[in-house]
Formats: structure tokens, C-alpha cells, sequence
């Protein structure tokens, strides 16, 4: 991190967590963990997010998209999560 006024560093950052309203930044910090260790997630999509963190608010549209697409991703993870012990049974 920089010394600019307005980065935070990682101390303060875990002090913010550690407050009891931190439950969406919590979430939102582990999904952009997730997301940095999946190689699907494409120099072009982290520069798409980063450009919408720095904005001050998401249009309706791209919201609505995000939470339809989160629910299909969703739906993926749990199909695969229940596909999973029948591969298992079949080995």
C-alpha cells in the first residue's frame, strides 16, 4: 500500500472488520478473495470492479444483472456440490 492520506492500511482495515456493522465489507472481501484466485476472473473483469468500487453507486440496471447472474452462480455451486458425493458413490 501507499502512504497516500487515503489508502488504508491493513491494520486499519482489520480494525474495521473487527466492528459489528463490517458484515457486508467481510463479505464482499472474501468474494474478491475467492475471485482473485479463480483464473476466470480476467484482467478485464477486476478492471470492470474496480472502476464500479471507485464509483459512487451502480446503476440499476448493472445491479439487477449482478443479482441474477449471482443467483444462477449460485444455483451452479449448488448443483455442483450435490453432483459431487454421487461421483463419489459411482468411483
Amino acid at each position: 500500500m501507499t502512504n497516500d492520506a487515503s489508502t488504508l492500511t491493513v491494520p486499519e482495515v482489520l480494525l474495521m472488520l473487527r466492528a459489528p456493522g463490517a458484515g457486508w465489507l467481510a463479505t464482499l472481501l472474501a468474494a474478491l478473495d475467492e475471485a482473485q484466485r479463480d483464473p476466470d476472473f480476467d484482467p478485464r473483469q477486476r478492471a470492470a470492479f474496480a472502476q464500479i468500487a471507485a464509483e459512487h453507486g451502480l446503476p440499476c440496471a448493472v445491479a439487477e444483472a449482478s443479482r441474477r447472474r449471482a443467483m444462477a452462480f449460485e444455483s451452479q455451486l449448488q448443483q455442483a456440490t450435490n453432483d459431487a458425493p454421487r461421483q463419489a458413490d459411482v468411483a
